[in-house]
């Protein structure tokens, strides 16, 4: 049972389709991209939707480099790991820039650093699986750039589909397929506004490189083609788990995620168990809480439970639960009464005290792993 950050559990329909070997430039693939898009495009709100064969950090770093300009002032923050790797991509592509770091976030100390800074283009990590925080609404960040005419560029690779938030007001946004749409790993996918898309159409030739070009993927897109041998496998996974995500309905796949991560850290917090951040910060796809138990991840493998440790000055005190994809009651339960028995707690969690909003879908029962 995967209970990381990402890869997920994904319904075995998804997991097929994976090993499917398909000629890209066939009307039966340009079919699969067509409407890959055109999902991307609803569930996001985006005008145009690349998808590139990658992580989700290839999905950065094509967002970083095809959509800062040589004249832009650039602002990136971070509170946690990704948010310094973002940080890093964005200073191999710019010296115009100014970075702000933070240890544990705050939201109002944020929101009167972003006030007092000029800047073009404003990067951030919206969910930082790292740490188990994040930025929840980006409503008044959105609100601070709109009012100094700046755009803002999001890394929601590990948030996408686990909140209520679309491309209203952002100019660009990635994620990964591995994450909360539920599919295998290997497509990274960048949402674009028609700002965005008539802003690199409308750019002369650069020296961004070929793999990170967003001009010639979107070339390519009007084709419902990618501009270079896909993982095809891949993007039939991405079309069957779209399809998916369709059926169970956006905002029912974000309730199920959402209750999931609430119901396992109140438990937690409940018994003992300190968790990492605060009620204003919590991330709704990540829980990470400290532990002392040095060995409690191989612990947990053995009840056949994959957990991951913090990350940075958090590895060797925390562990973190992911609640992406397929997360359902069952998965909780397991997670939840094994942990508190290798703890030496004396606790229960029955099912019936496990919220209904985090059951899969009837149409999905049979075709996810419950074990």
């Amino acid at each position: 049972m995967l209970l990381i950050p990402g890869p997920v559990e994904v319904p075995y329909s998804v997991s097929n389709a994976g090993s499917i070997v398909s000629n890209h430039r066939s009307p039966e693939f340009k079919n699969v991209v067509k409407e890959n898009e055109s999902l991307l495009n609803k569930f996001s709100g985006a005008y145009k939707t690349v998808m590139v064969t990658g992580s989700g950090t290839l999905a950065v770093e094509t967002m970083v480099f095809s959509l800062i300009n040589n004249n832009d002032r650039v602002l990136s923050l971070s509170y946690g790991n990704f948010g310094e790797r973002l940080i890093d991509s964005i200073a191999k592509k710019t010296t115009n820039t100014q970075f702000i770091r933070y240890d544990q976030l705050n939201i109002e100390t944020l929101l009167e650093e972003i006030r007092s800074r000029d800047f073009d283009k404003l990067f951030l990590v919206h969910n930082e699986t790292s740490n188990g925080t994040a930025i929840r609404d980006l409503t008044e960040i959105i609100k601070i750039v709109n009012e100094k005419g700046a755009k803002l560029l999001v890394d929601d690779v590990s948030g996408f589909a686990g909140y209520n938030m679309d491309m209203n007001g952002i100019y660009a946004m990635v994620t990964g397929s591995q994450k909360n749409l539920a599919s295998i790993p290997g497509i990274g996918i960048i949402f674009l506004s028609l700002e965005a898309y008539n802003d690199v159409m409308s750019q002369a030739s650069t020296n961004t490189p070929f793999y990170l070009d967003l001009k010639t993927s979107l070339k390519f897109l009007e084709k419902n083609e990618t501009a270079y041998t896909p993982s095809t496998g891949a993007f039939i996974s991405l079309n069957y788990a779209l399809k998916i995500l369709e059926k169970e309905g956006f905002a029912n796949r974000v309730k199920r995620i959402t209750s999931s991560a609430d119901f396992i850290r109140s438990s937690l917090s409940d018994n003992g168990v300190e968790i990492f951040g605060n009620k204003g910060t919590y991330s709704s796809t990540v829980v990470c809480f400290y532990n002392n138990d040095p060995d409690m991840v191989k612990k947990l493998a053995e009840y056949g439970i994959t957990v991951s440790k913090g990350m940075g000055n958090l590895a060797n005190t925390t562990l973190r639960v992911g609640t992406m994809g397929m997360i359902n009651n069952h998965y909780i339960e397991k997670f939840l009464n094994s942990y508190f028995k290798i703890s030496g707690k004396n606790i229960i969690i029955k099912e019936s005290d496990i919220p209904q909003s985090t059951r899969l879908p009837d149409f999905l029962v049979d075709d996810v792993s419950l074990a």
